[in-house]
């Protein structure tokens, strides 16, 4: 069984162990690795020993492949040492929170906005109450006269009368 993720080896599984030393000495031997079947496979197998290979344009060949490349940065990322990782993370987390805040900031900037529309519209409206006060004063003077104005026609008329 396989101790990182206890995959189950049977007869139809197969582990093939490559001697790596071996396979420096043919490559450095050959100085090339293109005449094989599995030139894909040996490729990968002359990057992962690259410091063994003398001659770095063999490397340089291997890299060229997209598939190579992006084994490679996988790789990277996975044997980046765990204070890297660590700080790519803060990181990563500070830009989240930093995001949050500004979105934040924008609802309170919007809310604000909104609350000077409300102010605004309340002075208005406090000042068409005021208007409308100055109205109802009037309104009362203007029936205070009128209550006068009848009681002098009410007078008139009863002198009037009594003539």
């Amino acid at each position: 069984m396989d101790v990182e993720d206890n995959t189950v080896f049977t007869d139809a599984m197969e582990l093939h162990y490559i001697d790596m030393k071996a396979f420096v000495k043919a490559v450095n031997e050959a100085d090339s690795i293109n005449d094989t079947e599995e030139v894909m496979f040996v490729k990968w197998l002359s990057v992962i020993t690259q410091k063994e290979i003398a001659n770095k344009a063999i490397i340089e060949n291997a890299c060229e492949e997209e598939e190579i490349l992006m084994a490679v940065s996988a790789l990277a990322r996975q044997s980046e040492d765990k204070i890297l990782r660590q700080a790519y993370q803060r990181r990563k987390d500070e830009i989240y929170f930093n995001n949050m805040n500004i979105k934040k900031l924008e609802q309170a900037e919007a809310e604000i906005e909104r609350l000077q529309s409300v102010g605004s519209e309340l002075e208005q409206a406090k000042t068409e109450i005021e208007r409308l006060q100055g109205v109802g004063s009037e309104l009362e003077r203007a029936e205070a006269e009128n209550e006068k104005l009848r009681q002098e026609l009410a007078e008139f008329h009863s002198q009037l009368n009594k003539k």
